[in-house]
Parts: structure tokens; C-alpha cells; sequence
């Protein structure tokens, strides 16, 4: 008797369809691109942690921006290595980096530093002892910096009592010095309270477009101590945009603790750098200060004023 072999079962054919869907299930989805914040904040520092953890708390109590809309960069210039380390740990809750420098570079090369690697489309210089309001401030620098053909902007800033202690930059021909306007008025002393074009401002409280600031190659690091800001300024101005100091963002700042403490402000190696960074200004500068122009708000009568700025530009040209 003939046998007949039993058909074999035919083999499953996976669908293709089914494991696509499966991949596609199971795949790792490309994470979303990291927006580049708005302001960048570059803080430089030395021989400090709490001073600094002080001006962050305040800073960021009073933003309104999202926390993906700035970032910090905290610079320090040349700290003990023990201390930098501490820094470095109290600034992990606000997410703040920390360029540490070996020795001491002296303002504009630290914030030149800081900015070099800053991400976001706005710089805002903040100097480690300033303590904000505990309300938006940002928001009224960022309107005048966001205006055609603006460059630089300053804020109010406060001493400790509460009266004035910058409301921009001016020139004094009588004693060939610069001084903040109205200083020692009163903090809410209305002309103060207002935005205008001025000669220069402080960089314990500036804000720049990145785009601009590095155009201009950030500060002139030839300025070790003093005057880089208002060689800055001068430079914005020269270079056809406007510097405009608004009353409506304020901060106190107690002078003199940036340098560790009122003491070490005091040293010889202080006085010797502000002398030398000074003589350099007037080398670069001078030439350009021999004689005022016309200001309408005295009858035509030649000095200098805040309004001088509004003609600094023209001036700078025609000099050229």
C-alpha cells in the first residue's frame, strides 16, 4: 500500500505593514531644538558668593520672561580656586554658568569673556551687587533697545538711602570729568524718571544688542578699571546709533562692593590702574572734548549737557 506524504504547513509570512508599524511605534522621537534665549546676562565678579547669589535672587524675582528666555553668565576674575568652586555651587539653582579666570583681567576683558559665549540676542551687563525691585524692570529696557537705530541702554540706578546715583552719563568741561546726572537727588526726582538720548552709561546696568556689541568688538580691554563704559558708549554713538538711559527700570547699587569691599577699593593697585586707564581715555578721547556746542536749553550757550549726545554723532563725523 502506497503511502502519500503528508502536506507540510506552509510558513507564516510576517506583514511587512505590521512591522513598520511597530518600528514607527517604537521610535525614539528627535528632541526639539533648544530655543536661544532673548537676554543674556553676563555678571563679573570676584571674591564673592553671597554677593552674588544676593543680585541673581533679586534679579530673577523680578523677570516676567519665561525661563527658557535668558541665561546667566557669571564671570569670575580670578577668585581663589576654593571660592570659585563654592560659586559654582550656588549657582546651580538658577542654572547660571561660571567662567572662571585664572587671575584677575580686570571688567572688560571678564564681560568680554562672558559674551563671547553668551546665547542670547541681548547682552545686559549686571554688576554682582546690584539688587532689583521685586517687580518687572526688564521689559522697559527692552522696549528702548527693540527702537530703530538704537544701540545702548542705561537705567536708573540708586544708592542704598534711596536718592539718585545715575541717571546717564555727562561731561563737566570746568573740571574735564564725567559724572552720572543728578546724582544725590532724590531717587523719584522727575526729569530721572524719564527715557532720553544721553552721552554715555554705566555698565553696572547695560543693555546691547549682541549683534552690535560684537561689531564693535565688545569693550576696549585696554580699560583695565574704569571708563570702558563710556568709551563704549561714545563708540556706539560714533558708529551712527543712539545711547538712551530710561528711568522706568531702576536698581540699587551700593558702589564699592564690586571690588570685594570698600577696603580692598582703597588699595594702591586700585588707584594706580584708575590712573592709568583714565590717562588712556583722555589719549583716545580728548581731542574731541577741547569745546562744547550749542545747547538749545540755554539759549545757544556752548557747554556740554545730556542733550550733547543728541549732536555726538555729527560731531564724531565731522572730526573724521
Amino acid at each position: 500500500m502506497r503511502r502519500t506524504a503528508s502536506p507540510q504547513p506552509k510558513p507564516k509570512v510576517q506583514s511587512t505593514t505590521n512591522t513598520f508599524s511597530l518600528l514607527k511605534a517604537t521610535a525614539i522621537p528627535k528632541p526639539k531644538p533648544v530655543p536661544k534665549p532673548l537676554v543674556s546676562f553676563v555678571i563679573p565678579t570676584i571674591n564673592q558668593v553671597d554677593l552674588v547669589v544676593k543680585c541673581l535672587t533679586s534679579l530673577t524675582a523680578g523677570l516676567s520672561l519665561p525661563a527658557h528666555a535668558f541665561e546667566f553668565v557669571v564671570v569670575d576674575d580670578g577668585s581663589p580656586p576654593p571660592l570659585q568652586e563654592e560659586l559654582a555651587k550656588a549657582l546651580r539653582p538658577f542654572n547660571g554658568r561660571l567662567l572662571r579666570q585664572k587671575k584677575n583681567t580686570g571688567f572688560a576683558h571678564a564681560v568680554n569673556s562672558g559674551a563671547a559665549v553668551a546665547r542670547g540676542r541681548y547682552l545686559c551687563l549686571v554688576n554682582n551687587d546690584l539688587v532689583f525691585p521685586r517687580k518687572p524692570w526688564l521689559a522697559a529696557m527692552l522696549r528702548e533697545i527693540e527702537k530703530p537705530g538704537v544701540g545702548v541702554v542705561g537705567a536708573r540706578l540708586l544708592y542704598p538711602s534711596g536718592r539718585l546715583q545715575h541717571a546717564g552719563v555727562v561731561y563737566l568741561p570746568r573740571t574735564r570729568r564725567f559724572d552720572h546726572e543728578y546724582r544725590h537727588r532724590p531717587g523719584n526726582y522727575p526729569p530721572a524718571l524719564e527715557t532720553t538720548e544721553v552721552l554715555g552709561v554705566t555698565g553696572a546696568l547695560m543693555l546691547v544688542e549682541k549683534g552690535f556689541w560684537d561689531k564693535l568688538g565688545g569693550m576696549d580691554e585696554q580699560f583695565f578699571l574704569s571708563w570702558e563704559d563710556v568709551d563704549f558708549s561714545l563708540r556706539a554713538w560714533a558708529a551712527g546709533r543712539r545711547v538712551l538711559y530710561t528711568g522706568q527700570a531702576y536698581a540699587v547699587h551700593p558702589e564699592g562692593t564690586t571690588r570685594a569691599n570698600r577696603k580692598a577699593a582703597s588699595w594702591a593697585f586700585w588707584h594706580k590702574m584708575d590712573r592709568e586707564t583714565k590717562a588712556r581715555f583722555w589719549r583716545k578721547w580728548g581731542r574731541f572734548f577741547t569745546s562744547g556746542w550749542p545747547d538749545p536749553e540755554a539759549g545757544g550757550k556752548i557747554r556740554f549737557s545730556r542733550l550733547q549726545s543728541a549732536h555726538w554723532c555729527k560731531v564724531l563725523r565731522k572730526k573724521k
